[in-house]
């Protein structure tokens, strides 16, 4: 091969190597975005939850007029339930190739939406007990600090 052919297939091999380099940006980025409208949907998700947790709440505060404990215990129970779902749901979206789901659900607790989606599942979990919730704390502090 003369030392223009050399050269052209020289450039070639470079070329195909910087599309190969492009492509995997562009599929890089595509997860990224994906990764970006999931995260914004499980946002909206968590402040449903947290609505629901409220409309939990507020049931309970009308139980000593209200005869119905076990439909306000199913639905703390139907909200805690989802509440871990999505934090599996946010685990599996952030498990990165190789990974353990539990590395991926450790590092998803981490996230403010893990935490959120946390602190929404055990505030169900006190509803379904009839425990104290932190909504129930914060109240609290701004009684004591009033």
């Amino acid at each position: 091969m003369s030392n223009e052919g050399q050269k052209h297939a020289a450039k070639l091999a470079e070329l195909e190597q910087r599309r190969k380099e492009l492509e995997d940006a562009l599929m890089r980025l595509a997860r990224d975005e994906a990764e970006a409208r999931e995260v914004a949907e499980l946002a909206q998700e968590v402040e449903q939850l947290k609505q629901n947790v409220e409309t939990a709440r507020a049931a309970t505060n009308m139980e000593k007029t209200m005869t119905k404990k076990n439909e306000i215990k199913k639905a703390a129970a139907d909200n805690r339930r989802k509440a871990e779902a999505e934090l599996d749901k946010l685990a599996k979206s952030m498990q990165l190739g190789g990974e353990t789901f539990e590395k991926a659900y450790m590092r998803a607790l981490n996230t403010d939406i893990g935490k959120a989606l946390m602190q929404t599942r055990d505030d169900a979990q006190e509803l379904e007990r009839g425990g104290i919730t932190s909504m129930d704390v914060t109240e609290a502090h701004k009684r004591l600090n009033a």
